[in-house]
C-alpha cells in the first residue's frame, strides 16, 4: 500500500500540475480509486517547490475536492434506493457496509458526513448513502465543506513539510558525503606518508 502510494506521488510529482491534480480528486471523489490523500501531498510537496501558488491551488484544490463529493452525492440522490442495484454503487457501499452505515447515520445524522471525510475507507460509501437517503444538499455541503476545511489545508502543510524534511536530509547526506571523502583522502595520505617515513628509516638501520 505504501509503495503504490509512493508511485502515486512520484506520478502527481512527474506530471503535475493543476489541472491534473484536480481532476484527479474529481475523480477520487466519484469512488474511483485514486487516493485524495495522495494528490494532497504531491500538492504540497509541488507548492514547496515553487512549482504551484499556494494561493492560486488552495481554492482550486478544495473545489476539487468538494466536485467529485457533490458529484457522488446528486448522483446516488438522483437514483434513490435503485442506486444500490448499480455495479459502482454495489462497489462501494455492499449490503454489510451498507448495515453498518445505518447504524452510524441514525446516531449522528448529518455530522457521519463530517467524519466520513476524515476517514478514506468510508467516505465515499457515507456520501453515497448520504445521498440515496436524501439528505438535502446545503446540509451535506455544510457537513463536507466543513470537515474539507480541516482535512485539505492539513494534508498540503504535511506535503509541504515532507518535501522540506527530505530536501534537508539530501543536503545533509551530500554534506556527510563530503566528509567522507575528505576523511578518506586523508587516511590515503596519512597511510602513505607512514609507509614512506617507515621504508626510510629501515633503509638508514640497514646502512
Amino acid at each position: 500500500m505504501c509503495d503504490a502510494h509512493a508511485s502515486s506521488v512520484g506520478t502527481l510529482l512527474t506530471h503535475g500540475s493543476l489541472v491534473f491534480i484536480f481532476a484527479w480528486l474529481a475523480l477520487g471523489g466519484l469512488g474511483v480509486p485514486l487516493p485524495e490523500d495522495v494528490a494532497l501531498l504531491a500538492a504540497g510537496a509541488l507548492m514547496y517547490q515553487g512549482d504551484i501558488a499556494p494561493w492560486i491551488a488552495l481554492p482550486i484544490l478544495f473545489v476539487g475536492v468538494l466536485s467529485g463529493d457533490v458529484a457522488l452525492f446528486l448522483l446516488a440522490k438522483r437514483l434513490g434506493p435503485a442506486a444500490y442495484d448499480k455495479p459502482r454503487v454495489k462497489r462501494i457501499l455492499p449490503p454489510e457496509r451498507r448495515q453498518r452505515i445505518e447504524e452510524m447515520y441514525r446516531r449522528h445524522g448529518g455530522k457521519l458526513v463530517f467524519i466520513a471525510r476524515h476517514v478514506m475507507g468510508l467516505r465515499a460509501a457515507v456520501f453515497a448513502f448520504a445521498g440515496i437517503n436524501g439528505m438535502p444538499l446545503k446540509k451535506f455541503l455544510f457537513w463536507d465543506g466543513l470537515a474539507a476545511c480541516i482535512t485539505v489545508p492539513a494534508t498540503l502543510i504535511l506535503g509541504y513539510a515532507g518535501a522540506l524534511h527530505i530536501d534537508r536530509v539530501h543536503r545533509d547526506v551530500k554534506r556527510v558525503e563530503h566528509w567522507v571523502v575528505l576523511a578518506v583522502v586523508v587516511a590515503v595520505v596519512a597511510f602513505v606518508l607512514v609507509r614512506k617515513l617507515r621504508c626510510s628509516h629501515y633503509d638508514r638501520s640497514c646502512s
